[in-house]
């Protein structure tokens, strides 16, 4: 059995939790602060204005705009409590091997530390823990064990609240002038604020302080507001659950008594009043997200500037102190109380009908005639609308003949028309609504002809496309996604360090659990793909390395390390395997480049580097293969897709920033079908497009959410022969089905 964590490593992995950014996955580097209160590196920031047609800066996460200062990026608020948590981090790593760690006191010495200053944020040993104690110097300093700094590290480092300097002349910035709103240095107020009102920072600090502590009243009150809010939708979700289930019972109990008769009518009821709760649930959803992002935005206001009162200096918090309450004035009277009213109320009934059966013309049959059928056409693929022959040797022609199709993974009924043509053949036309797999089930005086059920392949028209069939849920943060020959759903989950094998309905089956650094073990799978012999090809990002499983499991082969030489990769991210020369390409997130591996696993080359140029990347996502063995390759921050012959060479592209039918914004996904379909998914839109192999824009589904059809960053898909569509849905832990 593994060993359990410390509770140093966990605090750490909490800590480093905290540190990636949302946009390049890395840790952060110079943290600028949005007006939404989430916190981005600077050249990330820098990235998204750049490639902004009108030069905004929206947040990736909730969309709200902030404006920018003259400056630009640069001069936004720097969220300097970020600098505490990697203070932190730095601590916690000394602290995860303390039989390692020396007094940081002594100046000539490897004295073994024992305990923690909390004042002087040093591991001091015991020589040291004495002079604390005895030196008038050190009184009023925290000395803390080992053992209790491990379990409480995060509270005994001390934020370092450090006074600003003055960009102009180089001085720490002591004085506030009440005037302008500004921190100053004494030259400042002699030049440039010689008749304003001022003060010192230390005088005022205080006062200020209680302003803007005062400002989160109504924030905190609109919060609780939020969380009683969602509180009783989740309980009116069950209360419409349950009197759906009810209404069901009712319907049932009725149709019991004239159960041959009503059948048909119980269907159609079954499915209006479920497409009328799916509805009510549908609009209680939507309006959950609303109260879920007034939530978000509240709990992230008081979360920071809480956090940042108590970890920045003075200084630090007077500097953002304008901003600060100007947003959240903002958030304040943005808030609408009526949000927060159920839009919906279990007012649906069920009234039965008092027409009573006059007639059953067909209640059975005396007798089993003897009935064979030979289909007159291949009953393999199938459009949602479409129809087959059959041709019948009937010994009781007077049998009455029926036939119905059901969905495999719904189990979903579409009765089917039979019409005669003569000579013993029968024309059997269908509609149904869901695609994928199918049985067509045709009965002849009550009992199923030789070969029934009959598979059949229906494909949903592009048109259609884009209604959930399943839902897998309960995943950890599921990114790449994969079908092998048995159709078996294989999805790579980044947090749970796995890679987990599920049956065509959804059922887990088994799991890649080989989670940590050593050789054939995982870190953090981004990518997975499946070769022509069912092997299973996993990207491991957090390792820098590929990694090559037996589809039962059994580890084959391991390739790469961290580096930029030729099978070094620095956080690779997907692979794909070539249709035709079965060569694997691996996505390089890091180098903004795509290897070419031969099919044992050996390198050959690669193409591609930073730039927005024809065959350059910036950050690319995601490749996939086309039947012709053309690669198509995801420019995730110049928002394109582009084309590549097998060996790299460029040939095309299509895609430009935006939303509309046939643009992309941060396309983050990709797969081509056998039909020339090419599927992107995009982080910005939190859709998935579908567009020929030239660009041409066919349709897309999906908007931003939680709901049934909805994402919250489409990272991966996969698409089966009939058509239907697998979408792992990031930051909703869930893999959708749609057809």
């Amino acid at each position: 059995m593994a060993e359990r964590p410390s509770a140093a490593q966990e605090a750490l992995s909490k800590v480093e939790d905290q540190l990636s950014c949302l946009v390049c996955l890395e840790p952060y580097t110079n943290p600028r602060l949005l007006s939404c209160f989430h916190v981005y590196c600077q050249h990330c920031l820098e990235d998204i204005v750049a490639h902004n047609r009108q030069g905004q800066l929206e947040c990736p996460k909730c969309r709200r705009p902030t404006p920018l200062p003259p400056t630009g990026v640069s001069g936004l608020q720097a969220a300097f409590n970020i600098h505490h948590l990697f203070d932190i981090q730095e601590t916690l790593k000394k602290v995860k091997e303390p039989q390692k760690l020396a007094c940081e006191k002594c100046v000539k010495t490897t004295r073994k530390a024992t305990s923690f200053c909390r004042q002087c944020t040093k591991f001091i040993c015991d020589l040291c823990t004495n002079m604390h104690k005895e030196y008038e110097e050190f009184e009023g300093h925290e000395v803390v064990t080992i053992e209790k700094v491990e379990g409480d590290l995060i509270r005994l480092v001390s934020p370092k609240k450090t006074s600003p300097l003055c960009s102009k002349h180089d001085e720490k910035m002591k004085l506030y002038c009440e005037t302008c709103g500004e921190l100053i240095c004494r030259d400042c107020l002699v030049h440039i604020h010689k008749d304003h009102k001022y003060c010192v920072i230390a005088d005022t600090f205080e006062s200020h302080k209680k302003e803007i502590l005062d400002s989160l009243g109504p924030v905190e009150k609109q919060l609780e507001a939020t969380d009683t809010t969602l509180v009783n939708l989740d309980g009116q979700h069950a209360e419409i659950v349950e009197h759906g289930g009810k209404l069901a019972i009712t319907i049932h109990s009725k149709f019991d008594e004239l159960h041959q008769v009503l059948y048909a009518r119980e269907g159609e009821l079954m499915a209006e009043l479920e497409g009328h709760t799916q509805q009510q649930l549908k609009s209680l959803s939507a309006q959950r997200e609303e109260v879920e992002i007034l939530q978000t935005q509240r709990s992230s206001c008081l979360h920071f500037v809480r956090e940042s009162i108590r970890t920045g200096s003075p200084g630090d918090v007077l500097k953002m102190k304008q901003g600060v309450v100007k947003q959240v004035r903002e958030l304040v009277e943005t808030f609408d109380p009526n949000t927060l009213e159920p839009r919906e109320t279990t007012n649906t009934c069920f009234v039965p009908s008092a027409q009573l059966v006059k007639d059953c013309k067909e209640f059975g049959a005396i007798g089993t005639p003897s009935v064979t059928v030979t289909p007159t056409k291949r009953l393999d693929k199938t459009r949602v609308q479409g129809s087959t022959s059959l041709r019948f040797s009937n010994t009781n022609p007077s049998s009455s003949i029926k036939a119905e199709l059901i969905a495999k993974s719904t189990n979903q009924t579409t009765n089917c028309v039979v019409k005669e043509r003569g000579k013993g053949e029968y024309e059997i036309s269908y509609q149904p609504t869901v695609g994928g797999a199918s049985e067509l089930i045709v009965r002849v005086g009550g009992e199923e002809v030789a070969g029934s059920p009959f598979p059949v392949a229906v494909k949903t028209p592009i048109d259609k496309l884009g209604t959930v069939i399943k839902t897998m849920n309960d995943l950890k943060k599921p990114w790449g996604v994969a079908l092998n020959q048995a159709e078996e759903i294989i999805v790579a989950e980044r947090d749970a360090g796995i890679v987990s094998i599920f049956s065509p309905t959804g059922d887990k089956l088994r799991t890649l659990d080989t989670r940590g650094t050593a050789v054939g073990e995982m870190k953090n799978p981004r990518g997975v793909a499946v070769d022509g012999d069912d092997n299973i090809l996993v990207v491991d990002s957090g390792n820098h390395r590929l990694l090559k499983f037996s589809r039962g499991g059994d580890l084959i082969a391991v390739v790469g390390s961290h580096g930029d030489g030729p099978g070094q990769f620095n956080n690779p991210i997907r692979v794909c395997v070539n249709s035709v020369n079965g060569k694997v390409y691996v996505v390089d997130h890091g180098v903004h480049c795509v290897h070419i591996f031969n099919s044992d696993l050996t390198f050959s080359s690669k193409f591609g580097s930073k730039g927005s140029g024809n065959g350059q990347f910036y950050y690319p996502w995601d490749v996939a293969s086309d039947r012709s063995g053309c690669m198509y390759v995801v420019d995730n921050a110049n928002h394109r897709v582009q084309v590549f012959s097998p060996d790299g060479g460029y040939l095309r592209q299509f895609g430009k920033e935006g939303s509309g039918n046939g643009e992309l914004n941060f396309p983050v996904s990709i797969c081509v079908h056998s039909d020339d379909l090419v599927y992107v998914g995009e982080r910005g839109n939190h859709r998935v497009s579908v567009l020929t192999c030239e660009g041409v824009f066919l349709k897309s589904f999906g908007s931003y959410g939680s709901g049934p059809g909805q994402f919250d960053r489409p990272l991966g898909i996969a698409v089966n022969q009939c058509g239907v569509v697998y979408v792992s849905d990031d930051d909703n832990n869930r893999v959708q089905i749609f057809s």
